[in-house]
C-alpha cells in the first residue's frame, strides 16, 4: 500500500510539473524581412533558399524553420513557446539550397535577444543583419513628366523654362531632383538615387516650373490630396508618365464665374465698397492681378465675374480671393490643402465664397456689473468698423439701434426691465 501511494504521489508532482510548465510557454512570433538580401541578390526563395532563427532554447545548430508572411512574401515569420521572464538569444540564418548557410551580423555586433512576457509577444519586424537600404545606386527611381498642359496655358517654355521634381525623400529640399527635356517631345525626365530610403517608404513628390520658388502643382495626389506618391522596391522603377497638374488635355475652354461675399468684411472694417478690390486667383494665374470681380447689382457686398478657363474636364481647380490686387490674401485653410477647389464638369456658377470662410459678425459675450450688463463682441482688426448693436422687446418685435455701439467692441448698459434680444448687424 506505501508503495502505490509513494507512486501515486509522484504521478502527481510529475503532473503538476506538467502544468506549471504549460503555464509559462508563452508563443513568441519572430519576423525577419528580407527584401533587401533579395535585392542583392544573397537570398533566392525561388531557388530554394530558406531561413531559421537559431539560438531559442539553447539551439544553435538545427533551429526553427521561419515561412513567408502571408500578408509580405520578403518576410518570414515564425512562432515559438518559450518561458516568461527569459532572456533567450537567437539569430537569423539564410539557409541556401546548396553551399553554407549565412549568418547575420547584427548592427550592434552581437546576438539579438528579448525578455519574453507574459502572454508572449508578436515582435517587430526586423531586416536580416538589420540591413534596411540598398548601396548607392543600387536602385533608382525615374520621374517623368509631360508638360504640354502648361506649354498650351501659356505658362511654360520649352527652352527657357525648367522643372524638378520635390518631395519627402529629401524632406523637400529646395535642391529636389532637376529633370531634363526629353528631345523632341513635351516631357521632362530625372533620376533618383534612392539609397537614403529604406525599403517600403511611401515617398510624397510633386513637380514645379523654374524650382522651388516658381511654380508648384496644386493638389495631384489620389482622391484631391495634395502629393503624389511611390513607394520603394527593391528593384529599379520607371514611375508612369505624371502629366502637369493631372492635365491631359486642355483644349477645351469652360466659362467659369466666381462670387466673393464681401457682407462680413465690410462690417468688421476691412474692406470698404467702392474703394477696396477683390480678385480671384488660382491654378491659371497666380499672380495678384488674376481676374477682378466687379459688383453685383445693387448688392454693393457682393462681387462677380466669369473666367474663360481652358482646362481639361475632370479637373480639380484650386483658387483662393484677394484684396487690392494681391496685397490681402485669404488664410492658409479656407480649403483643402489651403485653397479653395472645384472640379470642372462644363460651365459652371461657384456658389458665393464668404472671404477668409467669414460668414457673421461672431458671438456676443454677456456678463454683469450690480445692475449693469456688459456686452462684448469682435469688432475686427479696424477700430473703424461698422458693427451696429440692437435691441428688440420680442423676436417679432421692431429692432431699435443702442446708442454709440458702432465702432467699439465692448459696451456696458442697464437695459432695464422685461426680456431683451440682442442682435450685431452690419452697415
Amino acid at each position: 500500500m506505501k508503495t502505490n501511494k509513494s507512486m501515486q504521489k509522484l504521478s502527481l508532482a510529475i503532473l503538476l510539473a506538467g502544468v506549471w510548465s504549460a503555464a509559462f510557454a508563452d508563443p513568441v512570433v519572430f519576423n525577419v524581412n528580407l527584401s533587401v538580401q533579395t535585392a542583392l541578390g544573397n537570398f533566392n526563395a525561388g531557388n530554394g533558399d530558406g531561413v531559421r532563427v537559431l539560438g531559442l532554447n539553447g539551439d544553435w545548430s538545427t533551429g526553427i524553420t521561419m515561412v513567408p508572411s502571408a500578408a509580405n512574401t520578403n518576410i518570414y515569420t515564425v512562432t515559438n513557446s518559450l518561458t516568461a521572464g527569459t532572456y533567450p538569444n537567437y539569430l537569423f540564418v539564410i539557409t541556401p539550397a546548396s553551399g553554407s548557410w549565412s549568418w547575420e551580423t547584427t548592427a550592434a555586433g552581437g546576438n539579438r535577444w528579448l525578455l519574453v512576457p507574459a502572454g508572449g509577444t508578436n515582435l517587430p519586424v526586423v531586416y536580416f543583419s538589420d540591413n534596411t537600404n540598398l548601396p548607392a545606386g543600387s536602385v533608382s527611381i525615374t520621374f517623368e513628366v509631360n508638360m504640354t498642359s502648361a506649354i498650351e496655358l501659356g505658362n511654360f517654355t520649352i527652352g527657357s523654362d525648367y522643372v524638378n521634381v520635390f518631395g519627402s525623400f529629401d524632406n523637400w529640399s529646395t535642391t529636389g531632383v532637376l529633370l531634363t527635356n526629353v528631345p523632341g517631345t513635351s516631357n521632362y525626365l530625372g533620376t533618383l538615387d534612392t539609397s537614403s530610403l529604406s525599403l517600403g517608404t511611401a515617398v510624397a513628390y510633386k513637380y514645379a516650373i523654374d524650382g522651388s520658388g516658381g511654380t508648384w502643382e496644386g493638389s495631384v495626389g489620389a482622391g484631391g490630396t495634395q502629393n503624389r506618391a511611390f513607394t520603394v522596391s527593391a528593384t529599379a522603377t520607371n514611375l508612369p508618365v505624371d502629366y502637369w497638374n493631372n492635365l491631359t488635355n486642355v483644349s477645351t475652354s469652360y466659362n467659369i464665374t466666381f462670387t466673393a461675399d464681401m457682407t462680413a468684411q465690410t462690417a468688421l472694417g476691412t474692406f470698404t465698397p467702392g474703394v477696396d478690390s477683390v480678385y480671384v486667383n488660382g491654378d491659371w494665374n497666380w499672380t495678384g492681378y488674376a481676374l477682378a470681380l466687379v459688383q453685383s447689382g445693387s448688392n454693393t457686398n457682393l462681387y462677380t465675374n466669369t473666367l474663360s478657363l481652358l482646362t481639361a474636364p475632370g479637373a480639380t481647380v484650386n483658387y483662393k480671393y484677394t484684396l487690392d490686387a494681391g496685397l490681402v490674401w485669404e488664410n492658409s485653410n479656407v480649403g483643402p490643402g489651403g485653397n479653395r477647389q472645384f472640379r470642372v464638369t462644363g460651365d459652371t456658377n461657384l456658389p458665393a465664397n464668404y472671404f477668409n470662410n467669414v460668414a457673421d459678425l461672431g458671438p456676443i459675450a454677456i456678463s454683469n456689473s450690480g445692475s449693469q450688463t456688459i456686452l462684448y463682441w469682435a469688432s475686427g482688426t479696424n477700430v473703424n468698423n461698422h458693427i451696429h448693436l440692437q435691441t428688440a422687446s420680442s423676436l417679432t418685435g421692431a429692432w431699435s439701434e443702442v446708442a454709440a455701439a458702432e465702432g467699439q467692441s465692448v459696451l456696458t448698459n442697464d437695459f432695464g426691465p422685461g426680456p431683451v434680444f440682442i442682435r450685431l448687424v452690419g452697415p
